[in-house]
């Protein structure tokens, strides 16, 4: 730990939970263990509602979103 209370985070620590610089980290004490993790937004679902609003059906929709395979055709 530095002098101004900042650690560094090993690359195979980082690489394993998807960290890179920018995200935001939480922390929590149990014990005498220092527990770390990438914080996650919450996902704001109302920018997906009414999405597939449109009278598309599930197959149409997977067709459409689906890249196409050549044994499919």
């Amino acid at each position: 730990m530095s002098s101004k209370g900042q650690i560094t985070i090993p690359k195979r620590v980082r690489d394993a939970l998807g960290i890179e610089p920018g995200d935001a980290l939480e922390f929590e004490v149990r014990g005498n263990e220092f527990i770390g993790r990438k914080k996650f937004s919450p996902v704001d679902w109302s920018q997906f509602v009414g999405i597939l609003a449109d009278g598309r059906s599930t197959d149409e929709i997977m067709r459409e979103v689906r890249p196409v395979r050549a044994w499919d055709e």
